[in-house]
């Protein structure tokens, strides 16, 4: 789905779905990268890395909310980005370099075309170093698979207020900023301005449905503005490199010739940001705040803006809705996990989350359930694979359409609690069941990789290991819960086919 928060449903819902759905594919484009070809590479980590600045930006709207969880999730996200920096640098800058030649019209200097080939070559190697297996990519994947794990444990109130403190506080940092640079425009002042300004890019525009007629033309003037400031940063970034080492890039004539004409183009690019910047950063932070906040409240209130115009405009924008009308995108990630009894419940810290989950489909090593978890939404997820590790696709649901599915999971139910508990670095989903199943307490740990699924140690407090065991998966539990517990079943009752309820073929699914 789209970068963007629906006002309609529950906060905590809409941004935990936007983080997840963006995480999902920053780590499906590192898993693809083995068998890609240079310059599906050179896409895929400026995807990715794209990916983890929405992420941040979406974290930081509601970091009041968070509190510490934040600085853990901001600090592997980050920390995945700059691993992947210097892979996206070498890249960025031949394509500075390459605008800053055409602007000057300077295409077929020879001394110039030196330092181009110097550059190319950077780049060359940058993504050779990706094709052999570089092993940063795992390394920013398996922080973001980290991170991923942290989503389902936010805790954000309802409504726009929340919001508005992250918005107020980045408007804010961004004028600030913009001061800054403004009265002394140096290469540090000007970086940190242009992370302002994409911060509130990214935010303004996870809010854009609340009034698309005004935040649109606000969305454009912040993407301008930032992709100015990029320019400028690549800019200085290529600057520094050549006076470094210009040896590297044909010498000192060449070097010297190259970073005139970058700073040259900078004072430009500065010119024109700061005019516009000034535009942007002409409100105080408490008026932009209280202006998003009254869009989001009569977007609320009223719904979303419908087209307006003349009839034949109002025909033509119906036919064009039509057309493209958005697709649901599923969310798409490997699941390690291992299973266990428990028949000693450990102290529980927070009361939990209810889940109820019924499922519409069990065909072997597939199944399709629908799963409603309260404030923190409702979900339709595809499973498939046996053992421990499996594939995973999720889609985010309406209440409405949440409600439609379930009346077809009759008979294939389940409701329990979800507690989730740290132990030993790892995550512990703690499930206590209920009705037909009262008594029965199951522990899942999921894992970044196969490494460390094998090398887990459980907890005195886990039971037997069950991971493997088709009777205690949530889609066996669902269709034989009317027998009760496993453990509780009488040996002399009929098997599922001869008490009227659908046979489950073994598989492997929670």
């Amino acid at each position: 789905m789209a970068y963007v928060l629906d006002q309609r449903e529950k906060v905590t819902r809409e941004v935990r779905r936007v983080t997840r759905e963006r995480l999902d594919e920053a780590i499906s484009m590192l898993s693809d990268l083995d068998e890609s070809s240079a310059d599906e590479i050179e896409d895929a980590i400026h995807g990715v890395r794209k990916r983890c600045k929405e992420v941040r930006a979406a974290a930081r709207l509601v970091r009041s909310a968070l509190g510490d969880d934040f600085d853990r999730f901001n600090r592997e996200v980050r920390g995945a980005a700059d691993l992947l920096a210097p892979i996206r640098d070498a890249h960025a800058l031949l394509g500075t370099f390459d605008d800053l030649r055409a602007t000057q019209m300077a295409t077929n200097d020879a001394e110039l075309e030196v330092v181009r080939v110097a550059q190319a070559a950077v780049a060359e190697t940058a993504t050779r170093g990706v094709i052999g297996s570089d092993p940063r990519i795992a390394d920013a994947r398996a922080l973001l698979v980290s991170s991923r794990k942290q989503i389902k444990h936010w805790k954000i109130p309802d409504g726009f207020d929340t919001l508005g403190v992250g918005m107020e506080d980045t408007y804010r940092r961004g004028g600030r900023a913009l001061r800054r640079a403004r009265d002394r425009p140096t290469d540090d002042r000007m970086h940190e301005w242009r992370k302002s300004v994409k911060h509130l890019w990214y935010q303004v525009r996870l809010i854009e449905r609340a009034a698309p007629s005004v935040l649109g033309a606000l969305v454009t003037a912040l993407d301008d503005l930032a992709e100015a400031l990029g320019d400028d940063h690549d800019l200085a970034v290529l600057v520094e490199r050549l006076a470094a080492h210009p040896e590297a890039f044909g010498g000192k004539q060449a070097a010297k010739r190259a970073r005139r004409l970058a700073r040259s183009q900078q004072a430009d690019l500065r010119r024109r940001a700061f005019r516009l910047g000034a535009t942007v950063y002409a409100e105080t932070p408490g008026a932009f705040t209280r202006r998003m906040g009254a869009y989001w409240e009569r977007t609320a209130e009223l719904g979303p803006e419908l087209a307006t115009g003349g009839i034949a405009e109002l025909a033509h924008e119906e036919q064009r809705t039509a057309r493209g009308s958005e697709q649901l995108d599923p969310a798409h990630v490997i699941e390690r996990e291992r299973k266990y009894l428990v028949t000693r419940v450990p102290e529980l810290p927070e009361p939990g989350v209810a889940l109820r989950q019924g499922y519409l489909a069990i065909d072997g090593a597939v199944s399709v359930r629908v799963r409603d978890a309260g404030d923190d939404g409702a979900t339709l997820t595809l499973k498939a694979g046996r053992g421990a590790v499996r594939t995973e696709l999720e889609w985010s649901l309406t209440g409405e359409q949440f409600a439609a599915a379930w009346e077809q999971t009759r008979g294939r139910r389940i409701s329990k609690t979800r507690h989730c508990l740290p132990s030993e670095g790892h995550l512990v989903e703690l499930d206590i069941f209920h009705d037909d199943l009262d008594g029965l307490v199951v522990a899942e740990v999921e894992f970044d990789s196969d490494d460390a699924l094998a090398a887990f140690r459980p907890p005195d407090w886990f039971g037997p290991e069950v991971t493997d065991d088709e009777t205690y998966t949530n889609a066996s539990l669902a269709v034989n819960a009317p027998r009760g517990t496993p453990s509780r079943r009488p040996a002399s009752h009929p098997p599922p086919q001869e008490a009227g309820l659908p046979a489950v073929a073994p598989d492997r699914h929670r």
